[in-house]
């Protein structure tokens, strides 16, 4: 009978467990970038207007700033969509790294070739690489 009673003192002993718990938080990482053209927040898909332009010039916005608005450094550059060969468009601080909350900014340029008779349908992107 002695056995029998140690032997319940021991299951009741191994039932005793501690138990810690850790809730978990976090967010997820997500890259973001915001573009001011002259000070003007430009959200996505806001047409930029060049309002009129002659053949044979260069047309410029004085000050592109991008913001990482993001968690990641980002590579950050403009390609053009349809613009025709002989047209250029150019950023000045084009494939310039930006950490997470700093942003670049210079010109843009529009150069316009002198045997153009007809506006084009063309864009930008911005793009941010990490």
């Amino acid at each position: 009978m002695v056995a029998l009673l140690s032997f319940g003192a021991t299951v009741v002993a191994l039932d005793i467990i501690v138990n810690y718990q850790y809730p978990q938080i976090g967010d997820i990482a997500t890259p973001s970038l915001a573009m001011y053209l002259d000070n003007d927040l430009y959200p996505n898909s806001t047409a930029v207007n060049w309002g009129i332009c002659e053949a044979g010039y260069t047309y410029t916005i004085q000050n592109m700033t991008v913001v990482n608005t993001g968690d990641f450094n980002l590579t950050v550059s403009i390609v053009s969509s349809g613009l025709p060969a002989d047209w250029k468009i150019e950023w000045q601080r084009n494939c310039t790294v930006i950490a997470s909350g700093a942003k670049t900014e210079g010109w843009l340029n529009l150069t316009i070739p002198a045997t153009v008779k007809d506006w084009p349908v063309w864009s930008f992107s911005l793009n941010g690489n990490a």
